[in-house]
């Protein structure tokens, strides 16, 4: 320090004391002695902090990752990796598909501090958003000035429509067959199959690509086109529509039991399983809607008496809301879509809307999918495979199925079909008589979770 600034500090002194008693004058002597070490002090440490940022040398970045944001749920636990030797930032796992990254704000952890940071060229402060869809380049600079380092930072997104389906593919060793129904129950995948022997067996998956015979049993000529499962209940027509059969499956060992059917009568179709009753109508002199709660047949009455009459239709049970798509009536092909909530008084869908684009089509399968609906096989006025379709207002309109959700890499629709839906995956079976059972397992790449094949 040089001599002027001593005067400067000291100058006050001098002037003021001049003015004072000599007992005045030792008191306030000794105020301001004791005021200059805090002075010394003060000036020290501005000395010493910027002798420390220049001593520190590594530029480089040890974390990274984003602030909350108010539109992005969860940005904050985006985890990303920090490669100091190739200088480059990524997230591994991908970042979903509709996030918006065009202004968000990073938190960069330093090793050491820096005397200056920028993001594309211009100098950051910390506190400005920045724009992230496209990858960016973060120059930092040393405290000391020598050392610099230039990173990429990348946020990795999925490249695939959120609503695409990722699709894999396993065989069931089977041939022969007449008839194929699935279904999700506890945890594990049922496939039901009868085939040209009169022969019924069962298959179990746990993973929906090993599949395990666990039961045969044979002279049960069962047509499973016919066939209503819902929970642990399985019920099936005979082919010749005069026995009715079920199983029970929580006790899949004790195999199919026969139900008594109302005498000299045939089924035409069963529709589905509701507040415990099995709900079907029965050909005796003339049809009649009845219901089976486990013992005993009764009569119900029925609003839409000749649609239930209806053959080949697709039937699903959805919230506690029975419907029941396409199939033939009285001989031709129909669009009708029928629910019902009570199993009683039924609606047809397809006269509340307008929108319609789907074609008619008999022996298709469909299932719900993350609160969609998608109709799947079946022929349609010509005699071909129909094109799949998916519905996203249960069934009030339809559209066709989308390239990117379709299976691929050989899927070709085949006679016999059937869906089931299981916790995050759908599983559709695919065969002809004389092949074996396709097993296409997909996964809808929602933007909650990551893809895993």
């Amino acid at each position: 320090m040089n001599q002027p600034f001593f005067i400067l500090i000291l100058s006050p002194f001098f002037i003021q004391f001049k003015q004072l008693s000599l007992h005045n004058y030792y008191k306030a002597i000794m105020k301001k002695i004791l005021f200059i070490p805090l002075l010394l002090v003060f000036i020290f440490s501005a000395c010493n902090n910027k002798e420390n940022i220049r001593s520190y040398s590594n530029p480089h970045i040890e974390t990274f990752r984003f602030n909350e944001h108010e539109k992005i749920d969860g940005i904050e636990d985006l985890s990303f990796t920090v490669d100091t030797i190739a200088c480059v930032i990524y997230n591994e796992d991908s970042a979903s598909y509709n996030c918006n990254f065009s202004r968000v704000l990073p938190a960069i952890g330093l090793y050491e501090k820096l005397s200056s940071i920028s993001i594309n060229d211009k100098e950051w402060n910390y506190l400005d958003t920045v724009d992230m869809t496209q990858p960016i380049t973060i120059k930092t600079v040393g405290g000391n000035k020598k050392r610099t380092a230039t990173y990429t930072v990348t946020v990795n997104k999925h490249k695939i429509e959120p609503d695409s389906i990722i699709w894999s593919k396993s065989i069931i060793n089977e041939n022969n067959i007449n008839s194929i129904k699935s279904s999700g129950y506890k945890e594990h995948i049922y496939l039901f199959l009868s085939n040209n022997n009169s022969e019924t067996k069962i298959y179990k998956s746990d993973t929906g690509h090993d599949f395990t015979l666990i039961h045969s049993q044979k002279d049960l000529n069962i047509n499973y086109k016919k066939s209503i499962i819902h929970n642990e209940k399985c019920f099936a027509t005979s082919s010749d529509n005069k026995s009715l059969y079920y199983l029970d499956l929580s006790d899949i060992n004790s195999g199919f039991k026969s139900i008594e059917l109302p005498e000299n009568s045939e089924i035409i179709d069963l529709w589905g399983i509701l507040n415990g009753k099995l709900y079907t109508t029965i050909k005796l002199d003339n049809p009649q809607y009845m219901s089976f709660d486990g013992s005993t047949w009764t009569e119900e009455e029925c609003n839409m008496l000749e649609e239930l009459t209806t053959l080949g239709s697709a039937k699903i049970n959805n919230n506690n809301t029975l419907y029941i798509i396409s199939g033939t009536l009285n001989g031709q092909l129909t669009n009708n879509i029928l629910a019902t909530q009570d199993g009683n008084y039924w609606i047809n869908t397809i006269n509340q809307t307008d929108t319609l684009q789907y074609e008619p089509v008999e022996n298709a399968c469909v299932v719900d999918y993350y609160n969609y609906f998608y109709l799947c096989g079946g022929k349609n006025k010509e005699g071909k495979i129909a094109t799949s379709y998916y519905s996203k207002n249960d069934g009030y309109s339809w559209l066709p199925l989308k390239s990117y959700q379709r299976p691929s890499n050989g899927f070709t629709p085949k006679e016999h079909m059937s869906a089931s839906s299981l916790n995050d995956y759908i599983y559709i079976f695919n065969s002809n008589t004389d092949s074996n059972i396709e097993v296409w397992r997909g996964r809808i790449n929602k933007a909650d979770f990551i893809i895993k094949k």
